[in-house]
């Protein structure tokens, strides 16, 4: 076996000789009944099919609700325990991407026919309903996928009921609680990894990740001032950041610990130096702190997803960010140009300055 690259099937095989694996072991179990992955264009193509089919039949039945009272909701509950039995029963692409489209269809005609008998402010009546679904659908439905989107919708319309609510003025403190949840859920990854909830993890982690990103954007809205509209979205920023900067310094002194000679006295006082620097500079751009804090924990713990989401969303947001400011495009070039020359400046202090192992090479970089 190769040691830079060892496969499950290697794995089990080598214990299974050295006799450290029964027969009836779950490990055997796994292998024996797991078939091989098809191509991702098949899959795409089963996917495409299986939703298709499944909004179209949901369209069927969904007209027979429309003949009986309180119809949306019997049929909304109907398709969403249908989804989670066929789920639960069978494991294969075309009646995974089927069970997910009907348990969303599902959770759309629940909402709206309790919001329809209900009728007190079915909209937010409708948002109430989805959330507290999709907190539930969250543990019933066994799907990674199906897990982030649920995570989403409740997030969103939690967002969303703040704003039907008028209390615009908390939602800067959503995206600092999202990250919160997701830094100490980082923390806990190898408890909760080893537990008998860590089906919940990564879905739960990536969902908080996405939901934090998606409130930081709102915060770049940009309405026209000939519009004469007197409402903000993301009022007082600067909250976001200060919740936003106490996260990236706990954040930034955790991988400290790892890659800091702690015989450098000159160390420690420069990087948190750096890092206040940076808070500041993002004073009225929380965003930018949700996009260094995301690539940190994927650096620290080697996940390439969150390294690059991390910097995709800092990319992303400075760009949206930019296009809203009201100044001349003059100035935007010129705060562009002294950003990247700033931040050169900082990794030449910071190679420098800290003893970081394979440091050496590192300067042509």
């Amino acid at each position: 076996m190769s040691p830079s690259k060892v496969t499950l099937r290697e794995v089990v095989s080598t214990l299974q000789a050295e006799n450290l694996l029964s027969e009836d072991d779950a490990a055997l179990r796994y292998l024996s009944n797991r078939t091989s992955r098809q191509p991702w264009y098949i899959r795409t193509m089963v996917g495409f099919g299986a939703w298709l089919a499944s909004l179209l039949l949901i369209g069927f039945v969904a007209g027979f609700s429309l003949a009986m009272e309180s119809g949306y909701t019997v049929i909304g509950l109907v398709l969403i325990v249908g989804a989670i039995l066929v789920r639960r029963q069978f494991d294969n692409d075309f009646l995974n991407q089927c069970a997910l489209a009907v348990s969303l269809a599902g959770q759309a005609l629940l909402a709206y026919g309790l919001a329809e008998t209900l009728g007190h402010d079915e909209f937010e009546t409708y948002l109430s309903v989805a959330l507290i679904v999709s907190s539930v659908l969250f543990f019933l439905f066994p799907d990674r996928i199906h897990r982030v989107i649920m995570v989403l919708i409740a997030t969103g319309s939690l967002t969303t009921l703040f704003y039907l609510w008028e209390a615009n003025s908390l939602v800067p403190l959503l995206g600092p609680a999202f990250t919160g949840a997701l830094v100490l859920l980082h923390r806990q990854t190898p408890n909760l990894v080893a537990s008998r909830f860590a089906q919940f993890v990564r879905p739960l982690m990536n969902g908080l990740m996405l939901s934090a990103f998606g409130v930081l954007l709102i915060s770049t809205v940009y309405i026209l001032p000939e519009l004469g509209v007197d409402f903000e979205f993301y009022p007082r920023p600067w909250i976001s950041t200060i919740l936003f900067g106490t996260l990236f310094l706990y954040v930034g002194g955790q991988v400290t610990q790892t890659v800091v000679n702690t015989d450098n006295v000159a160390a420690l006082p420069v990087l948190y130096g750096v890092m206040i620097a940076i808070i500041a500079c993002s004073w009225v751009a929380p965003g930018l702190l949700l996009g260094l804090i995301v690539t940190t924990l994927g650096a620290a713990s080697g996940n390439k997803t969150f390294i690059g989401a991390g910097v995709g969303f800092f990319a992303i947001f400075l760009a949206t960010y930019f296009y809203g400011i009201e100044v001349t495009m003059l100035t935007k070039s010129i705060t562009l140009v002294a950003a990247g020359v700033a931040i050169l400046v900082l990794r030449w202090t910071i190679l420098k300055v800290f003893n970081i192992p394979g440091q050496q090479g590192m300067g042509h970089a």
